[in-house]
């Protein structure tokens, strides 16, 4: 009689737990298309959730956030700046570059994003937002800045050598105007 009651019990047991088992490809996902991301992550409107895109495609690949109000902190930073967008391109002779993007896009979201060639140093995200927003607050860049002056402190505030051979500066200000300052050497 007690092998009549045990076979259902294990039976159901086995399909309980069966139900609630994944086979692993779910979480393997998210960090194969964490390493599949270029260059930029855009933090969503969303509180909690960080949207990680490519950088030729923009499209939002969703995952957690490390910091719930990550998102929120920084849209609030970027919001205070002059600028919604700073888009930072310098080449050295020696195939070295730095790149930088920081940008509050119109839908809220925040794109942050840089690599140092010179350092090894390749970040996205909060992580990248982190390290950049400290340094274009310092900046002062107005439409009318002095094109010379403007990227004597843009390589003194990024602790960048001046003997490059291309420097390329785009900013968006908040009132909707461009400016570009590029030099080529």
């Amino acid at each position: 009689m007690k092998a009549k009651f045990a076979f259902p019990i294990v039976i159901a047991g086995s399909l309980a737990l069966a139900a609630c088992g994944t086979d692993g490809a779910e979480e393997a996902a998210p960090e194969e298309k964490a390493e599949a991301a270029e260059t930029t992550t855009a933090v969503n409107g969303d509180a909690g959730v960080d949207a990680t895109t490519v950088s030729d495609s923009e499209s939002p690949v969703k995952s957690q956030a490390s910091d719930g109000t990550g998102q929120a902190d920084m849209r609030k930073k970027m919001q205070a700046l002059d600028y919604t967008e700073f888009e930072l391109e310098v080449e050295y002779d020696n195939d070295e570059e730095y790149e930088a993007q920081l940008e509050l896009k119109s839908d809220n979201s925040v794109v942050a994003g840089y690599e140092d060639d010179m350092n090894g140093i390749k970040k996205q995200g909060i992580e990248a937002f982190n390290d950049l927003y400290p340094l274009v607050e310092q900046l002062e860049l107005t439409p009318s800045s002095n094109q010379e002056e403007e990227i004597r402190k843009v390589l003194s505030t990024f602790s960048l050598p001046d003997d490059f051979s291309d420097f390329s500066l785009e900013l968006r200000f908040s009132d909707g105007t461009k400016h570009e300052f590029k030099v080529e050497q």
